[in-house]
This record gives structure tokens, C-alpha cells and sequence, in this order.
């Protein structure tokens, strides 16, 4: 009866208004996000994380074997919290100031499983378990990326990789239920025929197909077992948008919600943003203004950073 009265209610926010009008994260639920190789789902990935942090102080074990080491994976989120560089070698690299800084931030709110270890789907979910009850908090999201670095048993499942990961997601979907977590999963999509567009020259350009829930790498069970999948799709520069007739911005990444539940939580639908070198972080259009997440709340342009750094002696901002 409660259900009935309150209905189905949206989860947190992605940041960025174009896309929280398709898709929301609720805890005790899972997205997979989906995409080809290079095309930045585990930069969407770690926006998506910081977000959510800074908005709602969400905390989040994290696998990211892809990335490298673990503390490679801490200088890719360090970087996003300076918005700068974080090897000293750039001139424009963050102070050690504001690395530690950042490395204070991040304490709170990252918890690293280490990429050295070999993982499978039971024992990563039991880390971020023990990793909740050692530190005694609460995670609200866990991380698998990417899905492939898992160890797959395909003994006990006759060699079938289908009948695996029948089992193995659905495992998954219950965990987040049980812990009431929002389990993220990034995976590839399988090998497609290329798409062809029309380009800026007037000629043709070869681009990677767009993600479809019929993409996935392993097959259709995906589609099947998923709650939420948020695909990604970056065209090649001087490609022409079919639906605009204007050439797509170099540093455009169409977003695509591919599947949203429960109902209620989401829709399927498309969005662009765009990426920032400059700052690490992704920004939308809105207006013929630019916003970083969440600056479109609060009327706030690209220019400004969307999380405040503080000297934690002088309580101002450090820029």
C-alpha cells in the first residue's frame, strides 16, 4: 500500500540535467554501462562516482583493473578532483597541496579493491563486504571494470559462457538488493560492422556502431539481466549528426539509456556532453551555456568549478 500511494520514486542524480531526465540510481539496483573500446566509460564511470560523492556523500568499492594499479587508479581520481594534470612532468600539474587535498577527499568516499589480486564475482562482492564492516560504513555503490577482468568459472556451467553469465549477474542483482548497494558494471561490446556516415569533407567516415542491448560482448543474457544500461557512443571528428545536419562537436559523447527500471526511475532515450582535457571532467549544453554536473542548479558556467577546494587553515578557496 505504500508503493501504491508513493509510487515508484527517482534515485540520485547523474549531475547533468540532460541525462537525469533519463536515468537515476536507486540503491538495491544496477547499472551496466556499455560501450566499445576508447570510448570513455571509465572516465563517464569515475564522473558518474564523483558526483554522486559530492552531491550525496556516497561511498564506493572500487575494482578498476583497467586502469592500472591501485595507485594508478587513485592519480586518475585525484586528477578529477584537482581538475588539473596529476604528473609533475605537466606544467600545469596540481600542487602537493592539493593532491593531499584530494587524497583526503578521496579517503572518505573511495574504497580500492587492489587490480593485482585475481577476483571473481563471489569474491569481490564479499570484499566490499569485509571492507564495509572493517571501517565500519556503509558503501552505497560497488564497481566491477571492466566485467572481463573477472575470473569465469565455465566448469560448473558446462563450458557455456551463457549459462555463466545467467548465473553470475543474476548474483550481482541480488547482492545490490541484499546490501542495498547500486552495483555498477562496465563491459565491452561485442565486435560490430563498422557505421557509415556522411563526414565535414562530403565524402564517407567509418565510425564504431552505436550500442544497442543486442550489443553486448557474451550475448543477449545481458540485455535480459540488466536494470539499467547507459550506453556510450563517441563519433569520429568531421562526422555529420543525421538528425542535425551539423557536424558532431570533437569532444561529444552521446549517452545512451538503453534500458531503465524499475519504470518509473527512467526512460529510455539519448543525450550529449562533452569532455574538458583541460579540467578532467565532462560538461553539458544548456542555453548556449556550458555546465559542469550540477551547475545547471545553481546557474553556475563551465568556468566554475562544481566541487569548492578549501585551504583548511584560511577556510578560502584555494582558486
Amino acid at each position: 500500500m505504500d508503493h501504491h500511494k508513493t509510487g515508484t520514486q527517482h534515485g540520485a542524480k547523474t549531475g547533468f540535467k540532460c541525462l537525469d531526465e533519463l536515468i537515476s540510481f536507486k540503491l538495491g539496483y544496477s547499472t551496466y554501462i556499455l560501450g566499445f573500446a576508447a570510448a570513455g566509460k571509465t572516465e563517464l564511470h569515475f564522473e558518474l562516482l564523483m558526483n554522486l560523492s559530492a552531491k550525496y556523500g556516497w561511498k564506493h568499492g572500487l575494482l578498476s583493473a583497467e586502469v592500472g594499479e591501485t595507485k594508478d587508479v587513485i592519480a586518475e581520481l585525484i586528477k578529477k578532483y584537482v581538475r588539473k594534470p596529476f604528473f609533475e612532468s605537466d606544467p600545469y600539474h596540481a600542487s602537493e597541496k592539493e593532491i593531499y587535498q584530494a587524497i583526503n577527499y578521496l579517503d572518505e568516499h573511495f574504497f580500492i579493491a587492489p587490480s593485482e589480486k585475481d577476483w571473481n564475482v563471489q569474491s569481490i562482492y564479499e570484499y566490499f563486504k569485509a571492507i564495509e564492516k572493517e571501517n565500519d560504513i556503509k558503501l552505497q555503490t560497488t564497481s566491477i571494470d571492466p566485467w572481463n577482468d573477472l575470473d569465469e568459472n565455465l566448469v560448473d556451467f558446462g563450458g557455456r559462457e551463457d549459462k555463466y553469465l545467467t548465473h553470475a549477474l543474476k548474483h550481482s542483482r541480488q547482492v545490490a538488493a541484499a546490501n542495498n548497494w547500486h552495483n555498477f558494471i562496465i563491459t565491452h561490446a561485442a565486435n560490430m560492422p563498422p557505421l557509415v556516415m556522411k563526414s565535414v569533407t562530403g565524402g564517407e567516415i567509418y565510425n564504431t556502431a552505436v550500442p544497442t542491448l543486442q550489443s553486448f560482448a557474451g550475448g543477449q543474457v545481458w540485455g535480459r539481466r540488466a536494470m539499467n544500461v547507459l550506453g556510450l557512443w563517441r563519433p569520429k571528428r568531421g562526422t555529420i549528426d543525421p538528425q542535425s545536419g551539423m557536424p558532431f562537436a570533437d569532444n561529444e559523447v552521446r549517452l545512451l539509456v538503453l534500458k531503465s527500471k524499475p519504470k518509473g526511475s527512467g526512460k529510455e532515450g539519448s543525450c550529449s556532453i562533452y569532455w574538458d582535457w583541460k579540467s578532467n571532467r565532462y560538461y553539458e549544453k544548456i542555453g548556449g551555456m556550458d555546465f559542469y554536473a550540477f551547475g545547471h542548479e545553481d546557474n553556475k558556467s563551465y568556468l566554475q568549478p562544481s566541487i569548492d577546494f578549501y585551504d583548511a587553515e584560511k577556510e578560502e578557496p584555494v582558486f
